[in-house]
């Protein structure tokens, strides 16, 4: 699902460098636009095309609006829906919650979860609500004083220690306040964002998996779509009304603002808006970063997940309590994984490389037509070439051993034991003390570790890593592995490597954390006795992930350097102010309701409905449609949530909105502020949207709000949540029974 902000699509960013130079265009639907400056968008435009309520409403510093009631949840984004802190969000979005929650004998994460009223919600475990405070442009304070011409880690120092200052007088933990200060446009200017984080957040409801993640993985990016992605929440506080900890004396929270709801659903070019967290985008970047994320950097992550995915499944097979423990991993791997697949195949398809260098060409025309220009852009596209010159030395090499040395946690604990014993041979005054530290916090975290470890994935995927090492090509082989399997070749080598990773999982030293604990206070000396080659093998992997972090670094500060000013100089060229990349902070979209022709022969409408579902229903997972939904439909039991026949139950539905990993759970709202569906996906044609806008074919999928409440009242029996909203257009029947 393109809308969830996973863990594992977090993990990535250090590598993904590409974005596209294409500016806002005021005739499409691209851009994910700051709260702050809607005022500057098309209003008039707007306006024809159905948006019915003032910009005030949607963003207002001076009272609540509908920004007050859209909220950071987990991976994803939330909107309140009552003033009791009832809030909705995707199921996908709530999962990992399902999950800690679970065990063989009560799965929630597959059976689904009905709260029968407020003291059986279901705390979920490390799920904070982040509401947002304040949004203010800091780019004075932030980048005012600097001199010209500062070298660059100075000015990358001096600008992070500006904007920590910043966030931390914003901080007030005892009130729940939490500060941020982010880069927009790559640096050109600064924003602080304030929320107030709350701790106790529980499930209301939450439908089982077969109607919240139905089409499972083959569904996953694809339309038509038929999933009831959807899960119930509530926010709590304590009885001071402060952000507390679960406790059972806690009260619900209440909000500035909450959404309204309308039943009168959508149809075709209909205008709908959104509002949410993305997670990122990275579209005014250089030729160059598109060529080595598509070439070099998504190919390797493409392929580590899919061994990575092969071996998590493989370990859930005879072991039911650890299949329902990895579920959300897999889920988050899944989805990071066809991601990937996806945006590789439309980078390509629409030849993005090449298209970015023809507009770089125009630029650097522009350029040159100026002396004032020159002097100012002259260097930029050169400059940007020789950091990723110097960059693509030692790539893939620098990736993979970054892979390597992150393999397992307990590889990472084996390479933390062989620097603290090589520290302790140094002079008292040489040794570093934040080694130290570090040697405290990772043997506190061992019962951890071991309690959580899987050994069989550990030895996979080194063994699997150690192969992709055998095959970099010269200049670039790794020395730690050469020197211990360079002399050996064809199956010779790879036998070695399985027995190397296999001794990762087999040694005594390294079975349990009683066992590892005392290895912290052994010399190199003791630690060489022990025989022990992981150990050696760990440290050696470390210092080079040391070295490749450097080159990194000053990778990171040439290209940093000159980014702001290739945003600025485009910016200038073309005469229009850009919208700023996602970077997980507030933003609105907005759209049609809207078909597309996916490839030749094919037209696929905006709309699925309850037949949909039926049709597709195998009896096996992941179109194993529920019992009771069946009966619901052969009944025709649809109650007011039914289309205007009384034949069918409106599903999803697909509009041109501008959505990222982030968006997940956000409200998709009519011309009126009033939320007609939730956000959960996008389709595989519109992948590589982080990347750049496929107007034509990109599309954002949703819920209706129609099948939320069908499916929560009629199938779920949480009909009582229903009292707690504001719904807007219900049919005479509902309003008669309410």
């Amino acid at each position: 699902m393109t809308s969830r902000y996973s863990r594992a699509a977090a993990l990535l960013l250090s590598l993904l460098f590409f974005v596209s130079l294409v500016p806002v265009s005021v005739l499409g639907d691209e851009g994910m636009f700051l709260p702050d400056t809607l005022d500057q968008l098309p209003l008039k435009k707007l306006q024809q095309r159905g948006l019915k309520i003032p910009i005030t409403d949607i963003y207002n510093i001076n009272g609540p609006s509908i920004k007050d009631a859209i909220v950071i949840v987990d991976g994803g984004t939330g909107e309140f829906l009552s003033p009791e802190g009832l809030l909705l969000t995707n199921h996908h979005v709530a999962f990992d919650a399902l999950v800690a929650a679970s065990d063989p004998t009560k799965d929630y994460s597959t059976n689904g979860y009905l709260a029968k009223n407020r003291s059986e919600e279901l705390p979920a475990r490390n799920y904070t609500v982040q509401i947002p405070q304040q949004i203010k442009d800091v780019t004075s304070e932030v980048l005012g004083g600097l001199a010209e011409g500062m070298p660059a880690p100075e000015r990358i120092a001096a600008i992070a220690g500006k904007s920590q200052a910043l966030a931390a007088a914003q901080t007030n933990q005892a009130e729940g306040i939490r500060g941020q200060v982010l880069p927009l446009n790559e640096g050109m200017s600064y924003y602080l964002f304030t929320y107030l984080v709350l701790r106790d957040v529980r499930i209301v409801y939450a439908p089982p998996k077969n109607i919240g993640f139905f089409g499972g993985d083959p569904d996953n990016f694809e339309w038509p779509r038929h999933c009831g992605d959807f899960t119930f929440m509530r926010a709590y506080v304590g009885a001071n009304g402060k952000p507390a900890e679960y406790s059972t004396s806690n009260v619900p929270y209440k909000p500035k603002k909450f959404l309204s709801i309308s039943m009168a659903g959508v149809k075709e070019n209909d205008f709908v808006m959104v509002m949410g967290y993305p997670g990122s985008t990275r579209r005014y970047r250089e030729s160059y970063s598109i060529g080595y994320n598509q070439d070099v950097a998504i190919p390797m992550q493409i392929e580590v997940f899919s061994r990575q995915l092969e071996a998590l499944r493989n370990a859930g097979k005879d072991n039911r309590e650890l299949a329902i423990r990895l579920q959300s991993r897999i889920f988050d791997i899944s989805n990071t994984l066809k991601d990937l697949e996806g945006s590789v195949v439309a980078m390509r398809r629409a030849g993005i490389v090449e298209k970015r260098r023809a507009e770089e060409a125009a630029f650097t025309k522009w350029v040159n037509e100026n002396p004032d220009r020159q002097k100012k852009y002259g260097q930029v596209l050169p400059s940007l070439q020789k950091a990723y010159d110097e960059l693509l030395k030692t790539q893939p090499r620098d990736l993979l051993i970054q892979q390597i040395s992150g393999v397992s946690d307990l590889f990472q604990i084996a390479s933390i034991i062989s620097n603290v014993a090589a520290d302790k041979e140094k002079p008292q005054a040489e040794r570093n003390p934040n080694l130290a530290m570090l040697a405290v916090r990772a043997r506190g975290a061992l019962e951890e570790i071991f309690a959580e470890r899987m050994p069989e994935l550990e030895r996979n995927m080194l063994a699997y890593l150690l192969r992709k090492a055998a095959e970099l090509p010269e200049g670039q082989k790794i020395p730690a592995v050469e020197k211990r399997f360079g002399s050996l070749s064809g199956d010779a080598r790879v036998r070695a490597e399985e027995d190397f990773a296999r001794a990762l999982t087999d040694s005594k030293n390294l079975n349990s954390a009683a066992a590892v604990s005392p290895l912290f206070e052994m010399s190199s000396a003791k630690l060489r006795e022990l025989n022990e080659p992981l150990i050696d093998f760990a440290g050696e992997i470390a210092e080079m992930a040391t070295q490749s972090q450097s080159r990194t670094r000053a990778f990171n500060a040439a290209v940093s350097t000159w980014r702001p000013l290739l945003v600025a100089g485009i910016t200038e060229m073309r005469g229009a102010k850009l919208y700023p990349d996602a970077n997980r902070t507030l933003r609105f979209t907005y759209g049609d309701v809207k078909g597309y022709v996916p490839h030749d022969a094919a037209i696929y409408q905006a709309f699925t409905n309850l037949s949909g579902v039926i049709e597709k229903d195998t009896g096996r997972e992941p179109f194993d449609v529920p019992v009771k939904l069946k009966q619901l439909y052969a009944a025709r039991d649809f109650g007011p949530y039914a289309t205007p026949d009384g034949q069918n139950v409106p599903v999803d539905f697909i509009s041109t909105a501008d959505i990222i990993g982030g968006n997940s759970g956000s409200p998709i709202m009519n011309g009126r502020g009033e939320q007609v569906g939730i956000v959960f996906d996008g389709n595989y044609e519109g992948l590589g949207n982080d990347f750049f806008f496929n107007e034509s074919k990109g599309r954002t999928i949703s819920v209706d709000i129609r099948y939320v409440l069908f499916i929560a009242d009629k199938f779920g029996g949480a009909g009582y949540i229903l009292k707690e909203l504001d719904i807007r257009n219900a049919p005479a029947s509902m309003r008669k029974a309410a």
